[in-house]
Protein backbone atom coordinates (compact mmCIF):
# COMPACT_ATOMS: atom_id res chain seq x y z
CA UNK A 1 0.00 0.00 0.00
CA UNK A 2 1.37 3.48 -0.79
CA UNK A 3 2.48 5.70 1.57
CA UNK A 4 0.20 9.25 2.23
CA UNK A 5 3.65 10.90 3.13
CA UNK A 6 5.49 12.35 0.36
CA UNK A 7 9.52 13.47 1.16
CA UNK A 8 12.12 16.03 -0.43
CA UNK A 9 15.34 15.12 -0.41
CA UNK A 10 18.10 17.69 -1.10
CA UNK A 11 21.54 16.56 -2.56
CA UNK A 12 21.74 13.75 -5.51
CA UNK A 13 25.03 11.74 -4.36
CA UNK A 14 25.17 8.11 -3.21
CA UNK A 15 23.35 8.75 -0.10
CA UNK A 16 20.44 11.20 -1.87
CA UNK A 17 19.95 8.95 -4.57
CA UNK A 18 20.02 5.53 -2.27
CA UNK A 19 17.25 7.24 -0.54
CA UNK A 20 15.24 8.26 -3.25
CA UNK A 21 15.41 4.74 -4.35
CA UNK A 22 14.59 3.05 -1.60
CA UNK A 23 11.72 5.30 -0.81
CA UNK A 24 10.23 4.75 -3.80
CA UNK A 25 10.76 1.00 -3.84
CA UNK A 26 8.49 1.20 -0.46
CA UNK A 27 5.99 2.85 -2.00
CA UNK A 28 6.53 5.96 -0.35
CA UNK A 29 6.11 9.29 -2.70
CA UNK A 30 9.73 10.95 -2.89
CA UNK A 31 11.74 14.16 -5.20
CA UNK A 32 15.10 14.76 -5.28
CA UNK A 33 16.35 18.01 -5.86
CA UNK A 34 20.34 18.67 -6.86
CA UNK A 35 22.36 21.85 -7.18
CA UNK A 36 24.30 20.84 -10.20
CA UNK A 37 23.22 20.91 -13.82
CA UNK A 38 24.05 17.43 -14.11
CA UNK A 39 24.62 14.49 -11.77
CA UNK A 40 28.86 14.67 -10.43
CA UNK A 41 30.53 11.63 -12.34
CA UNK A 42 33.80 12.92 -10.76
CA UNK A 43 36.03 11.30 -8.39
CA UNK A 44 37.76 8.05 -7.64
CA UNK A 45 37.90 4.68 -6.21
CA UNK A 46 36.05 3.74 -3.28
CA UNK A 47 35.32 0.30 -1.54
CA UNK A 48 31.53 -1.24 -1.44
CA UNK A 49 31.44 -3.45 1.61
CA UNK A 50 28.91 -6.38 2.39
CA UNK A 51 26.88 -4.25 4.69
CA UNK A 52 26.39 -1.65 1.68
CA UNK A 53 26.14 -4.26 -1.00
CA UNK A 54 23.45 -6.42 0.37
CA UNK A 55 21.56 -3.01 0.17
CA UNK A 56 22.47 -2.72 -3.00
CA UNK A 57 21.29 -6.14 -3.84
CA UNK A 58 17.61 -5.44 -2.10
CA UNK A 59 17.05 -2.41 -4.64
CA UNK A 60 17.79 -4.75 -7.50
CA UNK A 61 21.17 -3.62 -8.35
CA UNK A 62 23.65 -6.38 -7.44
CA UNK A 63 24.23 -7.32 -10.85
CA UNK A 64 24.75 -4.13 -11.92
CA UNK A 65 27.38 -3.35 -10.03
CA UNK A 66 29.00 -6.59 -10.19
CA UNK A 67 29.68 -5.67 -14.21
CA UNK A 68 31.17 -2.58 -13.13
CA UNK A 69 33.10 -2.83 -10.01
CA UNK A 70 36.02 -5.30 -8.96
CA UNK A 71 36.19 -8.50 -6.64
CA UNK A 72 38.83 -8.30 -4.47
CA UNK A 73 40.61 -11.74 -3.09
CA UNK A 74 41.28 -9.77 0.52
CA UNK A 75 43.22 -6.76 2.17
CA UNK A 76 46.97 -6.48 2.66
CA UNK A 77 48.80 -4.20 4.82
CA UNK A 78 52.40 -3.99 4.14
CA UNK A 79 55.19 -1.75 5.22
CA UNK A 80 55.97 1.62 3.17
CA UNK A 81 59.38 0.98 2.60
CA UNK A 82 60.62 -2.86 1.86
CA UNK A 83 57.04 -4.39 1.36
CA UNK A 84 57.16 -6.50 4.00
CA UNK A 85 53.33 -7.65 4.63
CA UNK A 86 52.34 -7.25 8.22
CA UNK A 87 49.11 -8.77 8.00
CA UNK A 88 46.47 -9.96 6.00
CA UNK A 89 42.50 -10.49 5.92
CA UNK A 90 40.56 -12.08 3.47
CA UNK A 91 37.62 -10.34 1.48
CA UNK A 92 36.53 -12.20 -1.88
CA UNK A 93 34.46 -15.48 -1.40
CA UNK A 94 35.67 -16.27 2.18
CA UNK A 95 34.09 -12.72 3.08
CA UNK A 96 30.67 -12.91 0.98
CA UNK A 97 30.37 -16.32 2.42
CA UNK A 98 30.68 -15.14 6.16
CA UNK A 99 28.95 -11.98 5.21
CA UNK A 100 26.51 -12.74 3.00
CA UNK A 101 27.03 -10.25 0.64
CA UNK A 102 30.39 -9.41 -1.62
CA UNK A 103 33.48 -6.91 -1.00
CA UNK A 104 33.61 -4.48 -4.51
CA UNK A 105 35.76 -1.93 -4.99
CA UNK A 106 34.64 0.42 -7.74
CA UNK A 107 34.51 4.20 -9.71
CA UNK A 108 32.74 6.44 -7.52
CA UNK A 109 31.29 7.29 -10.98
CA UNK A 110 30.72 3.80 -11.61
CA UNK A 111 28.53 3.28 -8.53
CA UNK A 112 26.33 6.39 -9.21
CA UNK A 113 25.64 5.53 -12.54
CA UNK A 114 24.75 1.93 -10.99
CA UNK A 115 22.27 4.55 -8.70
CA UNK A 116 21.00 6.25 -11.69
CA UNK A 117 20.07 3.14 -13.62
CA UNK A 118 17.35 2.95 -11.29
CA UNK A 119 15.99 6.03 -10.95
CA UNK A 120 12.73 7.01 -12.63
CA UNK A 121 11.71 10.43 -14.60
CA UNK A 122 10.56 12.81 -13.04
CA UNK A 123 11.81 11.67 -9.88
CA UNK A 124 14.39 14.36 -9.57
CA UNK A 125 15.25 17.82 -10.46
CA UNK A 126 18.90 19.00 -11.51
CA UNK A 127 19.92 22.76 -11.06
CA UNK A 128 17.63 23.35 -8.40
CA UNK A 129 19.51 24.52 -5.30
CA UNK A 130 17.78 25.10 -2.04
CA UNK A 131 18.44 28.61 -0.14
CA UNK A 132 16.06 27.32 3.18
CA UNK A 133 13.25 25.69 4.41
CA UNK A 134 10.53 26.27 6.56
CA UNK A 135 8.35 23.68 8.58
CA UNK A 136 5.24 23.58 10.71
CA UNK A 137 3.36 21.34 12.16
CA UNK A 138 2.24 20.06 8.58
CA UNK A 139 5.11 19.85 6.46
CA UNK A 140 8.17 21.17 4.81
CA UNK A 141 8.28 23.89 1.93
CA UNK A 142 11.99 24.52 0.59
CA UNK A 143 12.80 27.33 -1.24
CA UNK A 144 14.94 27.24 -4.04
CA UNK A 145 17.21 29.75 -5.92
CA UNK A 146 15.08 30.52 -8.87
CA UNK A 147 11.95 31.09 -7.19
CA UNK A 148 10.28 28.31 -7.04
CA UNK A 149 9.44 26.08 -3.96
CA UNK A 150 8.76 22.48 -3.24
CA UNK A 151 6.23 21.25 -0.29
CA UNK A 152 6.59 18.36 1.13
CA UNK A 153 5.62 16.28 4.55
CA UNK A 154 9.59 15.02 5.56
CA UNK A 155 12.56 16.84 4.21
CA UNK A 156 15.94 14.65 4.46
CA UNK A 157 19.30 16.53 4.17
CA UNK A 158 21.38 15.01 1.82
CA UNK A 159 23.59 17.49 0.88
CA UNK A 160 27.04 16.96 1.80
CA UNK A 161 29.82 18.02 4.02
CA UNK A 162 28.36 21.70 3.50
CA UNK A 163 24.99 21.06 4.22
CA UNK A 164 22.52 23.47 3.11
CA UNK A 165 20.38 22.08 5.41
CA UNK A 166 22.22 21.66 8.28
CA UNK A 167 23.31 24.97 8.77
CA UNK A 168 20.15 26.17 8.68
CA UNK A 169 19.03 23.33 11.28
CA UNK A 170 22.19 23.85 13.71
CA UNK A 171 24.15 27.01 12.89
CA UNK A 172 27.04 27.41 9.91
CA UNK A 173 30.20 25.81 11.62
CA UNK A 174 32.88 25.20 9.77
CA UNK A 175 34.11 21.51 9.27
CA UNK A 176 37.07 20.31 10.99
CA UNK A 177 40.21 20.17 9.04
CA UNK A 178 41.64 16.69 9.91
CA UNK A 179 45.69 17.67 9.24
CA UNK A 180 45.73 15.32 6.18
CA UNK A 181 45.23 15.87 2.35
CA UNK A 182 44.60 13.30 0.00
CA UNK A 183 46.35 12.18 -3.21
CA UNK A 184 44.17 10.51 -5.65
CA UNK A 185 45.04 8.86 -9.20
CA UNK A 186 43.62 6.48 -11.41
CA UNK A 187 45.94 4.48 -13.97
CA UNK A 188 45.62 2.38 -17.00
CA UNK A 189 45.76 -1.30 -15.25
CA UNK A 190 48.42 -2.46 -18.66
CA UNK A 191 50.68 0.39 -16.98
CA UNK A 192 51.05 -1.20 -13.74
CA UNK A 193 50.55 -4.44 -15.27
CA UNK A 194 54.68 -5.51 -14.88
CA UNK A 195 54.53 -5.05 -11.44
CA UNK A 196 52.05 -7.77 -10.77
CA UNK A 197 50.00 -6.03 -8.19
CA UNK A 198 48.01 -8.46 -6.21
CA UNK A 199 44.43 -8.49 -6.42
CA UNK A 200 44.46 -6.99 -3.19
CA UNK A 201 42.58 -3.63 -0.94
CA UNK A 202 46.27 -2.57 -0.49
CA UNK A 203 47.48 -0.81 2.25
CA UNK A 204 51.00 0.54 2.94
CA UNK A 205 51.68 2.37 6.16
CA UNK A 206 54.50 4.51 6.59
CA UNK A 207 55.79 7.75 9.06
CA UNK A 208 53.18 10.53 8.47
CA UNK A 209 51.26 9.18 5.72
CA UNK A 210 49.50 5.80 4.02
CA UNK A 211 48.77 4.66 0.37
CA UNK A 212 45.91 2.34 -0.18
CA UNK A 213 45.60 1.17 -3.68
CA UNK A 214 43.35 -1.38 -5.57
CA UNK A 215 41.80 -2.34 -8.86
CA UNK A 216 38.49 -0.74 -10.26
CA UNK A 217 36.57 -0.61 -13.14
CA UNK A 218 35.77 -4.30 -13.74
CA UNK A 219 40.00 -4.88 -13.66
CA UNK A 220 40.73 -2.24 -16.39
CA UNK A 221 42.00 0.79 -14.10
CA UNK A 222 44.12 1.17 -11.33
CA UNK A 223 43.54 3.35 -8.04
CA UNK A 224 45.31 4.63 -5.35
CA UNK A 225 44.81 7.16 -2.76
CA UNK A 226 47.75 8.79 -0.38
CA UNK A 227 46.98 10.34 2.48
CA UNK A 228 49.70 12.25 4.22
CA UNK A 229 49.36 14.71 7.12
CA UNK A 230 49.57 18.69 6.09
CA UNK A 231 49.43 21.46 7.87
CA UNK A 232 48.27 23.38 5.00
CA UNK A 233 45.19 22.40 3.58
CA UNK A 234 44.75 21.70 -0.43
CA UNK A 235 41.48 22.64 -1.81
CA UNK A 236 38.59 20.22 -0.33
CA UNK A 237 37.10 19.77 -4.49
CA UNK A 238 37.21 16.44 -6.12
CA UNK A 239 38.37 18.65 -9.06
CA UNK A 240 41.52 20.03 -7.37
CA UNK A 241 44.55 19.39 -9.23
CA UNK A 242 47.64 18.08 -8.30
CA UNK A 243 51.07 17.26 -9.96
CA UNK A 244 52.83 14.28 -10.02
CA UNK A 245 56.14 15.50 -9.44
CA UNK A 246 54.58 16.63 -5.92
CA UNK A 247 52.98 13.59 -5.14
CA UNK A 248 56.64 11.89 -5.79
CA UNK A 249 58.20 14.30 -3.60
CA UNK A 250 55.53 13.31 -1.17
CA UNK A 251 56.73 9.70 -1.19
CA UNK A 252 60.46 9.85 -1.73
CA UNK A 253 61.96 7.09 -0.29
CA UNK A 254 59.01 5.10 -0.31
CA UNK A 255 59.20 1.30 -2.12
CA UNK A 256 59.72 0.95 -5.73
CA UNK A 257 56.33 -0.52 -6.31
CA UNK A 258 54.28 2.85 -5.05
CA UNK A 259 56.44 5.19 -7.01
CA UNK A 260 56.19 3.61 -10.00
CA UNK A 261 52.56 3.52 -9.53
CA UNK A 262 52.41 7.23 -8.97
CA UNK A 263 54.90 8.04 -11.85
CA UNK A 264 52.29 6.18 -14.22
CA UNK A 265 49.61 8.12 -13.33
CA UNK A 266 48.46 10.46 -16.17
CA UNK A 267 46.80 12.82 -13.52
CA UNK A 268 46.96 13.47 -9.95
CA UNK A 269 44.45 15.32 -7.55
CA UNK A 270 45.17 16.64 -4.32
CA UNK A 271 42.36 17.54 -1.92
CA UNK A 272 41.72 18.43 1.62
CA UNK A 273 40.29 15.87 4.24
CA UNK A 274 37.47 17.30 6.57
CA UNK A 275 35.24 16.10 8.79
CA UNK A 276 32.52 16.78 11.92
CA UNK A 277 31.75 15.75 15.55
CA UNK A 278 29.35 13.76 15.74
CA UNK A 279 26.08 15.43 16.38
CA UNK A 280 23.83 15.21 19.39
CA UNK A 281 20.42 14.95 17.09
CA UNK A 282 20.35 14.82 13.49
CA UNK A 283 16.71 15.99 13.55
CA UNK A 284 14.71 19.28 14.13
CA UNK A 285 10.80 18.61 13.65
CA UNK A 286 10.22 17.21 10.00
CA UNK A 287 13.61 17.47 8.83
CA UNK A 288 16.42 15.13 9.45
CA UNK A 289 19.94 14.49 7.98
CA UNK A 290 21.65 11.80 6.10
CA UNK A 291 25.40 10.69 5.28
CA UNK A 292 27.90 13.33 5.14
CA UNK A 293 25.51 16.09 5.75
CA UNK A 294 25.08 14.29 9.55
CA UNK A 295 28.54 12.51 10.04
CA UNK A 296 31.22 12.76 7.57
CA UNK A 297 34.73 10.56 8.40
CA UNK A 298 37.78 10.59 7.45
CA UNK A 299 38.54 7.54 4.82
CA UNK A 300 40.50 5.21 7.01
CA UNK A 301 37.76 2.51 6.95
CA UNK A 302 36.35 3.07 3.60
CA UNK A 303 32.89 3.64 4.96
CA UNK A 304 31.84 7.17 3.67
CA UNK A 305 29.72 5.83 0.63
CA UNK A 306 28.71 2.98 2.77
CA UNK A 307 27.26 4.14 6.05
CA UNK A 308 25.34 6.56 3.53
CA UNK A 309 23.59 3.62 1.69
CA UNK A 310 23.05 2.00 5.52
CA UNK A 311 21.56 5.76 6.61
CA UNK A 312 19.34 5.94 3.33
CA UNK A 313 18.03 1.94 3.38
CA UNK A 314 17.03 2.27 7.41
CA UNK A 315 15.78 6.08 6.97
CA UNK A 316 13.20 4.75 3.98
CA UNK A 317 11.80 1.84 6.62
CA UNK A 318 11.68 3.54 9.16
CA UNK A 319 9.41 5.80 7.17
CA UNK A 320 7.72 2.76 6.01
CA UNK A 321 6.78 1.37 8.90
CA UNK A 322 5.39 4.34 10.49
CA UNK A 323 2.70 6.28 7.90
CA UNK A 324 0.82 7.98 10.34
CA UNK A 325 4.06 8.98 12.37
CA UNK A 326 6.60 10.50 10.42
CA UNK A 327 8.26 12.50 13.19
CA UNK A 328 8.20 9.52 15.26
CA UNK A 329 9.83 7.54 12.21
CA UNK A 330 12.34 10.36 12.11
CA UNK A 331 13.40 9.82 15.82
CA UNK A 332 13.47 6.14 15.21
CA UNK A 333 16.11 6.24 12.10
CA UNK A 334 18.44 8.42 14.40
CA UNK A 335 18.37 6.40 17.45
CA UNK A 336 18.88 3.73 15.07
CA UNK A 337 21.33 5.12 13.06
CA UNK A 338 23.58 7.90 15.29
CA UNK A 339 25.56 5.24 17.48
CA UNK A 340 26.98 3.36 14.57
CA UNK A 341 28.09 6.19 12.38
CA UNK A 342 29.96 8.29 15.85
CA UNK A 343 31.30 4.12 16.27
CA UNK A 344 32.72 4.95 12.80
CA UNK A 345 33.78 8.16 12.86
CA UNK A 346 35.98 7.67 15.88
CA UNK A 347 37.08 4.25 14.01
CA UNK A 348 38.34 6.26 11.25
CA UNK A 349 40.28 8.61 13.38
CA UNK A 350 41.50 5.75 15.19
CA UNK A 351 43.16 4.59 12.36
CA UNK A 352 44.62 7.54 11.37
CA UNK A 353 47.47 7.46 14.35
CA UNK A 354 47.57 3.38 13.69
CA UNK A 355 48.61 3.79 9.88
CA UNK A 356 50.41 7.01 9.85
CA UNK A 357 52.19 7.28 12.98
CA UNK A 358 55.42 8.91 12.99
CA UNK A 359 56.83 7.58 16.46
CA UNK A 360 59.76 4.98 15.64
CA UNK A 361 58.64 3.09 18.97
CA UNK A 362 54.92 3.04 17.99
CA UNK A 363 56.05 1.93 14.56
CA UNK A 364 58.03 -1.04 15.52
CA UNK A 365 55.36 -2.03 17.69
CA UNK A 366 52.58 -2.08 15.43
CA UNK A 367 54.73 -3.82 13.34
CA UNK A 368 55.34 -6.45 15.46
CA UNK A 369 51.48 -6.94 16.91
CA UNK A 370 50.50 -7.01 13.38
CA UNK A 371 52.78 -9.93 12.13
CA UNK A 372 51.91 -11.70 15.58
CA UNK A 373 47.78 -11.09 15.36
CA UNK A 374 47.92 -12.07 11.65
CA UNK A 375 44.63 -14.50 10.99
CA UNK A 376 44.98 -18.37 10.04
CA UNK A 377 43.04 -19.67 7.50
CA UNK A 378 40.49 -20.95 10.21
CA UNK A 379 39.51 -18.20 12.16
CA UNK A 380 36.52 -15.64 12.02
CA UNK A 381 37.49 -12.25 10.71
CA UNK A 382 38.41 -9.39 13.22
CA UNK A 383 35.79 -7.77 15.52
CA UNK A 384 35.40 -4.49 14.20
CA UNK A 385 34.93 -6.51 10.84
CA UNK A 386 32.45 -8.46 12.15
CA UNK A 387 30.21 -5.29 13.44
CA UNK A 388 31.11 -3.41 10.24
CA UNK A 389 30.41 -5.73 7.11
CA UNK A 390 28.27 -7.92 9.23
CA UNK A 391 25.59 -5.13 9.73
CA UNK A 392 22.30 -6.13 8.02
CA UNK A 393 19.38 -2.99 7.55
CA UNK A 394 16.88 -5.35 7.26
CA UNK A 395 17.67 -7.36 10.45
CA UNK A 396 17.74 -3.94 12.51
CA UNK A 397 14.63 -2.14 11.01
CA UNK A 398 12.80 -5.49 11.85
CA UNK A 399 14.48 -5.22 15.37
Amino acid sequence: MASKNKVLIVGGGIGGITALLALRQRGIAAELFEQAAAFGQVGAGLQVSGNATRILRELGLGGTLARVAYYPEGRDYRAWDNGDRLYYTPLGERAEERFGAPYYTAHRADLLDVLLGGLEKGSFHLGSRIERFDQDNDGVTISLADGSTATGDILIGADGIHSTVRGQMFGKELPRYTGNVAWRGLVPAERVAHLDVAKVAGVWMGPNRSIVQYYIAAGKTFNWIGISRSKQPARESWLAEGRVEDALAEYAGWHDTIRTIIAATPRVLRQALYDREPLPDWRIGRVVLLGDAAHPMMPFYAQGAAQSIEDAYVLAGCLAASPDEPVAALERYVKLRQPRTAWMQGLARREEQLYQTSDASEIAARNMSMRENRIPESATFPPEQERLYGYDAEAVLRE
